[in-house]
């Protein structure tokens, strides 16, 4: 009888996973694409260096292409434009660094990156722009309900543009155009856009007249018991996904290997719909870059969480900040090396890719680098044991999107005395890691009997918003044989926040809502 050994099987198993048909692996939206696989889809390893205006004098293109080089990354990260040019860009307002000069950085970091063999995506910033711009295009910004612009806190001399102008619309693709046409880039990733947390309400004559299309005035609060908030909530996440695709559409101009990457991220703490978002997203990006004050240690597993809640395998990138985001943030000093090599583990252990980033093109603090080469050198030499994975847990916590994004805000008119939106699933995810239970998240938008017919029991940490129609797949679920745990206000109130008279759960709980707590 022959035997084989655990490294052995590992391997075996891993071979056999590879030789999959391609289109299992196909990002969303591509299921119609030649059966290949796209880049991103396998990629493993990722880093960004985010350099500043100054940079164009003293950045040195080959030493930085050696570095990521020397990481075996995949794809980097560099700073295209938006808010600052980094090339001799010809589009209206489009300023340029002031100290580029005839310099071309970003085309001397394309033509080292790709001499390497590496991808480059082009990081853009589309939120802010200089006043000259807000001179010649007023309707592109921004507005507080006395019309005056909105300032960026740190950097008064830049504005807030706004989503629903033609800003997001024009100028942003005008831009990516240009890039697209000068330099071989693998497509667009935005900064701090469109985020995960509450829509901003502004006053501009774009938002105005959407809010008389909705049928009143802006909503004075961001609270889901306000009807007019709920129809804004929605309109918002719409725009979010019409620009979205645009940009998407524009990327792949080039090639139709090219993408778009939105910022998101938040953690547990999500206010717009992950599940919607990844109809349209191919690659998730998780804005996570390092814990501060009382973040739980386990906090970036989390985020891998209730990223693969809603892209269920495809892309999933985090950001892992080489540099100190503790309090006080020190944007030029390392962080420690045990706290970033932690980061960077639980990215990778929870099915993310890192994303390895630093802070300013001339460095004077390079701890940081010895760092991500030792992790990203072993990542890259264990990295079958990364691909093609699985879930074998037979737990599953309902990620409650609704309940998060409006239960008990700071904003919401519901008593602050229970808790923050996210502390009930706080809670129940401590207890089950000192149990060491296997479990997984599950998005309300996934609730259905398909997504949880793996599962013994299904946990629902004060899912307080369910509609009916969730409420009675869990009561199916309980029928055909599988248990459930429910906390607190669990089927209170139905996906809007509007309070029932009873839990619509009631009869599978046994228990009955006889007052308020």
């Amino acid at each position: 009888m022959s035997t084989i050994d655990r490294r052995s099987f590992l391997l075996l198993t891993s071979a056999s996973l590879t030789s999959l048909p391609a289109k299992s692996f196909l990002s969303f939206g591509q299921a119609n694409a030649p059966s290949r696989l796209l880049w991103y889809s396998t990629m493993r390893r990722c880093g960004q260096i985010n350099y500043n205006e100054h940079d164009p004098l003293t950045m040195e293109a080959e030493g930085w292409g050696d570095y990521w080089a020397s990481l075996k990354v995949d794809a980097v990260l560099l700073n295209g434009g938006g808010i600052l040019a980094f090339y001799p860009t010809q589009v209206p307002y489009h300023r340029r660094s002031q100290f580029l000069g005839s310099r071309d950085l970003f085309g001397d970091l394309v033509a080292a990156m790709k001499r390497r063999g590496i991808r480059v995506v082009a990081r853009m910033d589309c939120n802010l722009a200089y006043e000259d711009a807000l001179k010649a295009h007023p309707e592109w910004f921004e507005r507080n309900p006395d019309g005056s612009p909105r300032p960026h806190a740190e950097s008064p001399w830049l504005f807030a543009t706004c989503m629903f102008s033609t800003y997001f619309s024009q100028q942003m693709p005008a831009i990516y155009r240009e890039i697209n046409q000068r330099y071989p880039v693998d497509g667009f990733f935005t900064n701090g856009w469109p985020s995960t947390g509450a829509p901003r309400v502004c006053h501009c004559e774009n938002c105005r007249h959407l809010y008389e299309k909705l049928g009143g005035e802006p909503p004075t609060e961001t609270d889901a018991t306000n009807p007019l908030y709920r129809k804004y909530y929605l309109a918002h996440l719409d725009r979010v996904l019409e620009i979205w695709r645009l940009w998407d559409s524009v990327a792949r101009e080039r090639s139709p290997e090219s993408v778009y990457v939105g910022n998101l991220g938040g953690g547990l703490d999500t206010v717009k719909d992950l599940k919607e978002i990844s109809h349209t997203a191919a690659w998730f990006n998780a804005d996570h870059q390092g814990r501060s004050g009382e973040t739980p240690i386990w906090n970036c597993a989390q985020q891998g969480r209730v990223a693969q809640s809603v892209m269920q395998g495809r892309t999933i990138t985090n950001v892992a900040g080489a540099y100190s985001n503790a309090q006080p943030v020190w944007r030029h000093v390392s962080k420690a090396p045990a706290e970033l090599t932690l980061w960077l583990a639980q990215t990778t252990a929870s099915g993310m890719v890192p994303w390895f980033h630093w802070l300013g093109g001339s460095p004077e603090d390079n701890r940081w680098r010895e760092v991500g080469r030792s992790f990203f050198t072993w990542l890259a030499a264990n990295e079958t044991h990364f691909r093609n994975r699985s879930s074998i847990a037979d737990l599953a916590v309902l990620y409650p999107q609704r309940t998060v994004a409006f239960y008990s805000r700071p904003e919401s008119h519901r008593p602050r005395y229970r808790g923050g939106p996210v502390d009930y699933l706080q809670g129940l995810y401590y207890a089950l890691l000192e149990g060491r239970f296997l479990f997984d998240f599950v998005h309300e938008g996934n609730l259905d009997a398909t997504n949880l017919k793996k599962y013994r029991a299904l946990l629902l940490p004060n899912t307080a918003y369910l509609s009916n129609a969730q409420c009675e797949v869990v009561r199916q679920y309980v029928r055909g044989g599988g248990s459930l745990l429910a906390t607190f206000e669990s089927s209170r109130y139905n996906e809007w926040g509007d309070a029932r008279p009873d839990f619509q759960l009631a009869d599978v709980f046994g228990v009955h809502a006889t007052g308020e707590v």
